[in-house]
């Protein structure tokens, strides 16, 4: 049985691939280049770690998957993900003045992946609510499992080549690009999560077995050395980006498992990933507001020198420093319990605890 309170390296494990996050948005928002200080083989897994976590989180062995149980969740998810997304959303449209019904696209001003998270508990709940009620039994994880395959090759497929399709599906591209539907590509991540999760015992023992991970190790790798390989047909690339993905997944969630002493709160490094991780909505969506715009040049700059090494070391340390600017601002924003909890979906009993504290202190 796995511990139901939070999980330190977990958390720890989701602060470092929000940095990750931060950093890819550097490298193309601010300097202009994808492929900027190995950005190009971080983004390859980034994502898919990121939601295999959200997916690992929200699995529960014990939970009863009735009518009831779906309507909380959606309930629950929706005032975590869509409100936050809705107000931010909007907020930055009008911050930065753009009024387009392109904003409302696949990647809704980089707003998509909270959009995006919702869809995949809608899908996943009503999956398994379908096909498999009872989550700790092997009985229809099988149907669950071809369909996330199903979704998330036909997203990967539309992703790649949806631009073709731009007059032969006329209102349904729009349609499609509203739902997000090029980043159901990720949701099979997810459900490799929740799939790690419920066999996590089996997972562990895998994971210790040094030749498997040397398997898993030459296999990342060779991906990741062979970038032709993504080119060859769509066939190839899409077992290519599978291979990637799950293999950082695996390496990462091993190396911080492993580690997790590291990882604790009683050492600097594991304290302030795990409150990186615990923030990770909050910085997710605060920081497209403070992401500076205007450093092309100084890339330009760098790229003269083409030393990767340097590069990543430079925008890991403006990665770090947005972050804290982001947490300075979510702390603020903090004091007030509502905005907390209509902002960064925190939960009722925080909001009541923070405003039967204030209440305390004001009668001292």
């Amino acid at each position: 049985m796995l511990p139901t309170k939070r999980i330190e390296y977990i958390d720890a494990m989701r602060g470092f691939t929000m940095i990750l996050v931060v950093y890819s948005h550097l490298a193309f928002f601010s300097f202009g280049d994808d492929a900027m200080g190995y950005n190009d083989i971080f983004m390859r897994f980034r994502m898919p770690v990121f939601f295999f976590i959200s997916g690992w989180v929200f699995f529960k062995a014990q939970r009863i998957w009735d009518w009831t149980t779906v309507k909380q969740i959606l309930k629950k998810k929706f005032m975590v993900q869509i409100i936050p997304f809705a107000v931010f959303f909007l907020l930055y449209m009008y911050v930065f003045d753009i009024l387009s019904v392109d904003s409302l696209g696949n990647g809704k001003n980089g707003y998509w992946f909270t959009f995006s998270l919702f869809e995949y508990f809608v899908v996943y709940v009503v999956l398994v609510f379908l096909f498999q009620k009872n989550a700790m039994s092997d009985s229809g994880e099988l149907k669950v499992l071809f369909f996330v395959i199903i979704l998330s090759a036909a997203s990967f497929y539309y992703s790649k080549y949806y631009g073709r399709y731009a007059t032969e599906l006329g209102a349904l591209k729009g349609v499609l690009g509203l739902f997000s539907f090029t980043k159901l590509r990720y949701f099979i991540y997810f459900w490799f999560g929740t799939f790690v999760r419920k066999h996590f015992g089996r997972f562990v023992e895998l994971t210790d077995n040094q030749y498997f991970m040397a398997l898993v190790i030459v296999v990342f790798v060779s991906m990741i050395v062979s970038p032709a390989i993504y080119s060859v047909d769509y066939g190839v690339e899409l077992v290519a980006y599978l291979l990637t993905a799950l293999g950082g997944i695996t390496l990462i969630f091993t190396f911080f498992r492993k580690h997790e002493v590291l990882f604790s709160k009683e050492r600097a490094l594991g304290n302030g990933l795990q409150f990186i991780g615990r923030r990770t909505l909050d910085i997710y969506l605060l920081h497209y507001f403070f992401l500076p715009y205007n450093l092309s040049g100084i890339g330009d700059i760098l790229h003269i020198y083409s030393n990767k090494f340097i590069n990543a070391i430079i925008m890991f340390a403006l990665s770090l420093l947005l972050i804290v600017f982001c947490l300075f601002i979510s702390e603020v924003l903090r004091l007030s319990p509502f905005l907390a909890h209509y902002l960064f979906g925190a939960k009722r009993i925080e909001v009541e605890m923070s405003e039967d504290s204030t209440r305390k202190m004001k009668k001292m």
